[in-house]
């Protein structure tokens, strides 16, 4: 059972029970009528009260996911029921007809007592699915140019489309950029025709002066501008003209996406990218991915041709030490990202890929732009109170749960840009990511995240 469904176990009990509310106010009515000196309004009212509300209890479970019907049933639901199950009692002894009672009440107690403690322990085990393990990378055998553009364009995309969802690689490069000629997303540039462009990008005045000139280094990245030969040595070209070249560009633009930025898709003027540095956490692409990745974008406005590719095949390239992700037997499936809540919340963050569009304080190198800070200790309560807040969410971390598994509830103002962020930007697929567990953690973390001191 996932963390986005209903739980199918105490949906089934609430709905049981809502029935046997209505059950124990017909008996009590029944009784009140068939003898004489009761209190039919007083006790009808009572158990029409318990009926009623009952009802409503379950109505609301409905509309919880898995985790908040769990903890509404046994914070509130399971009191009222045993609540239910005393008052009845005392009818029975008040009124001196305990002989009357029916035996569902003693029945009944036992069946929700043990029902209760199996579907609890149920829920508790650990909630995990039986997806196969992710197969071990290496780079096996010689690789054709088409397999390594191929590799390329996996890490981009991933292997397989999910219908109904965004095809989207380790890269995460989908989640911003456009590839086809009519794909304009706006957030940042469409990469159609990008192997021309990088010869031409090269030789304009913009490039060698902006945002910092050619030369000097780009503090985020560690890189300096428009020096191929000064990239570190486990990405840099081995071999090839002494002037930069278009796939120079190309590297530098994953490698150090600030070092330019292509006019009105930036920040400040156009003076920093929103793009995260692709060869850090959380993508972390290892020197035959960026050359994968290089190698797709080359050739991919040519299918079936590589001649513009200038990149070597790992075979062929002197500074590979291995290490590359292309599975040892060709798969069209990739292995599902699952979190299970053992990981620590750094490794849970980056798996996701939280760090490419959010700064989180308290994990390092989150510190994207594309979407707002995640300041929820301060920001969750302000937003709630917000007349334009639509949600359900009453406290920080059910906002939070929310923005996690529903991120279109509410879609944040961006007050720097003057314009809401983009909706649709974050993936609505994470209640299919994480056990119970993991969300749990997640949302104990990010309820507690908060500007640093002095900020």
């Amino acid at each position: 059972m996932l963390p986005e469904q209903h739980d199918i176990l105490f949906s089934f009990l609430a709905i049981l029970f809502a029935t046997f509310g209505i059950f124990v106010f017909g008996n009590v009515i029944q009784n009140c009528r068939e003898r004489g000196g009761l209190n039919t309004t007083l006790w009808g009212g009572i158990f029409g009260v318990f009926a009623l509300t009952m009802f409503m209890m379950t109505v609301h479970m409905f509309s919880l996911v898995q985790a908040d019907q769990l903890k509404f049933f046994f914070s509130t639901y399971l009191w009222v029921i045993l609540l239910l199950l005393l008052t009845w009692g005392v009818f029975f002894k008040s009124n001196n007809i305990e002989s009357q009672s029916p035996p569902i009440i003693r029945g009944f107690f036992f069946w929700t007592t043990v029902s209760v403690l199996l579907a609890g322990y149920t829920n508790w085990l650990p909630q995990q699915r039986s997806d196969p393990p992710p197969k071990e990378a290496a780079v096996v055998g010689d690789l054709t140019m088409e397999e390594f553009a191929e590799m390329g364009r996996v890490i981009i995309f991933g292997a397989k489309q999910v219908a109904g969802q965004k095809s989207i690689g380790k890269g995460q490069c989908p989640l911003c950029h456009g590839f086809d000629p009519a794909d304009h997303m706006g957030r940042c540039p469409n990469l159609f025709g990008v192997e021309k462009r990088s010869h031409d990008r090269v030789k304009e005045d913009r490039y060698a002066t902006s945002p910092i000139p050619i030369g000097e280094t780009e503090p985020a990245a560690g890189i300096v501008k428009g020096k191929w030969d000064q990239i570190p040595e486990e990405y840099r070209r081995q071999h090839g003209p002494d002037e930069l070249v278009g796939e120079d560009y190309i590297r530098e633009s994953l490698m150090c996406p600030t070092c330019y930025v292509v006019e009105g898709f930036g920040g400040s003027g156009d003076t920093k990218s929103p793009m995260p540095v692709i060869v850090k956490p959380p993508i972390s692409l290892s020197r035959v991915e960026v050359n994968a990745v290089i190698a797709y974008l080359q050739s991919k406005d040519t299918p079936g041709e590589f001649g513009a590719v200038t990149v070597p095949l790992p075979q062929d390239d002197a500074g590979n030490t291995g290490g590359a992700p292309v599975a040892e037997e060709s798969s069209d499936e990739d292995a599902p990202l699952f979190v299970t809540g053992k990981e620590d919340i750094q490794a849970m963050i980056n798996k996701l890929g939280c760090p490419l569009c959010h700064t989180i304080p308290g994990v390092e190198g989150a510190v994207g732009e594309l979407g707002p800070k995640l300041h929820e200790k301060i920001n969750a309560p302000n937003r709630i109170k917000d007349p334009n807040y639509k949600g359900k969410a009453t406290n920080t971390k059910e906002y939070v749960r929310e923005s996690i598994l529903n991120p279109g509830a509410y879609v944040v103002f961006n007050e720097e840009a003057g314009e809401s962020y983009p909706d649709g930007l974050m993936p609505t697929s994470f209640g299919e990511q994480l056990s119970v567990a993991a969300l749990d953690k997640l949302v104990d973390f990010i309820s507690q995240t908060e500007p640093p001191a002095g900020s």
